[in-house]
């Protein structure tokens, strides 16, 4: 799925939902199934991780680049989505405590930093692939990468989602 279909408002699960209008105010509006669609992501990039690891482990580095690819739009598309729908949302809602809104801007501060940090390494292994030689520093990157990603994913739906309210 494209980065805009993810923008407007569209998902893989419910590909013909519109874009949902501005609120009065001239802000993101609420959107009931957004915290849904961010899990989707989430399960979705759990699976392409899965198959990265899978493909080093078994020495299927030919397999690697495609899947790294995915990995990398599903991440991206993620991260935008979160940012100018779940986030922006977030930072005009009037109603959150201080404590709440400085909560908010240091997750997505941290999340910013995750995202490079993912896209270095991503980026470095499309442009060189691992083979038998640097599979093993490959795997131990990955590791690294899936502790931090398993890591967000429970404080994302844990905690920071149950903020997003109408």
């Amino acid at each position: 799925m494209g980065l805009i279909s993810k923008l407007l408002g569209n998902n893989e699960h419910k590909s013909t939902r519109s874009l949902k209008p501005l609120d009065p105010s001239g802000g993101i509006s609420y959107d009931p199934e957004l915290v849904d669609a961010l899990k989707h992501d989430h399960q979705e990039l759990v699976r392409i991780y899965s198959a990265i690891k899978a493909a080093a482990s078994e020495s299927r580095y030919g397999d690697i680049h495609g899947l790294l690819a995915d990995f990398k739009i599903t991440f991206q598309t993620h991260v935008a989505v979160e940012n100018v729908r779940f986030y922006a949302y977030m930072q005009q809602h009037d109603a959150l405590d201080i404590d709440t809104s400085n909560f908010i801007a240091q997750v997505r501060k941290e999340m910013n930093n995750i995202a490079r940090a993912v896209m270095k390494f991503v980026d470095t292994y499309m442009s060189a692939l691992p083979v038998p030689v640097t599979v093993t520093g490959f795997i131990s990157e990955l590791d690294q990468i899936g502790s931090v990603l398993v890591q967000r994913v429970q404080l994302e739906e844990g905690r920071l989602y149950s903020l997003y309210r109408p």
